[in-house]
C-alpha cells in the first residue's frame, strides 16, 4: 500500500512543478482535436484525418494518465492540520481517511471531470460510427465535449499555482522553462477567449433556431 506523503517532500514538490507544466500544456493541446475533422468532397461529408488523429490520441491520453496519478496523489498527500498552524512547523495529518474526505470536499469532482478522456471517446467511438447525414452534427458533438472539460481544466490552473509557488516558491530555477510556461500561459488564454466567443456564436444559433422552429 502507499505510503502517505508529505506535501513538503523534495518528490511531491517536484512532481507538482511537473504535472502543472503538463497539466498547462494539455489543455493548450486539447483543441488540436478540432482540426482532426476534414471535409471528404468526394463522399460530401466530415472524414478523420488519421495521422493528426492519432497524434491527439496519444499526446492527450498521455496527458491524461498524469492526471489521474495526481487524482492517486492527492489520495495519498498528508495536510497541515488547521488547528495546529498556530505552531511553527504544524501538525501533519496522515490518516487516509481524513485526507480522502478533504480531497473529496474540494477538488476532487473538478479533477475526475478534466480527467475522463471525453475527446477520445467521441472521435474514436461515436464519431467512427457516424454515417451518411449524421456526420454533419460531428463537429458540434466534439466542440461540446472539449468544451466540456476545457473549462474545469482552465480552473484548476491557479490553484496549481498557487500550491507549487507556496511550497516551492518558484516554479523552476531556469529562466528559459520559466519563459515557456509564461508563453503557454499566454497561448492558453487566448484558447479561452476563442471558445468562450465560439461558445456565445454557438449560443447564438440555437437560439435563432429555436425561435424560426
Amino acid at each position: 500500500m502507499m505510503k502517505i506523503l508529505d506535501p513538503h517532500s523534495s518528490f511531491l514538490q517536484k512532481w507538482n512543478k511537473f504535472f502543472l507544466m503538463s497539466h498547462v500544456v494539455a489543455v493548450y493541446l486539447d483543441p488540436i482535436f478540432f482540426y482532426v475533422l476534414v471535409i471528404d468532397r468526394n463522399n460530401s461529408c466530415i472524414g478523420l484525418d488519421k495521422k493528426l488523429l492519432i497524434a491527439a490520441v496519444v499526446m492527450r491520453s498521455f496527458t491524461d494518465v498524469f492526471y489521474a496519478l495526481h487524482i492517486i496523489f492527492q489520495f495519498r498527500t498528508g495536510f497541515i492540520a488547521a488547528s495546529s498552524r498556530v505552531f511553527v512547523k504544524g501538525l501533519l495529518v496522515t490518516d487516509p481517511v481524513a485526507i480522502a474526505r478533504r480531497y473529496m470536499s474540494s477538488y476532487f469532482f473538478v479533477d475526475l471531470l478534466a480527467a475522463l478522456p471525453l475527446p477520445q471517446v467521441v472521435i474514436l467511438i461515436v464519431i467512427s460510427n457516424l454515417q451518411g447525414s449524421a456526420s454533419l452534427h460531428t463537429k458540434n458533438l466534439l466542440f461540446y465535449a472539449v468544451l466540456f472539460q476545457f473549462f474545469p481544466r482552465v480552473f484548476r490552473i491557479y490553484p496549481l499555482y498557487k500550491e507549487v509557488t507556496r511550497n516551492c516558491g518558484i516554479i523552476t530555477e531556469r529562466a528559459w522553462v520559466g519563459a515557456a510556461f509564461n508563453f503557454f500561459l499566454y497561448i492558453l488564454f487566448s484558447h479561452v477567449s476563442w471558445i468562450f466567443q465560439s461558445f456565445l456564436c454557438s449560443l447564438h444559433l440555437l437560439f435563432k433556431f429555436i425561435s424560426y422552429s
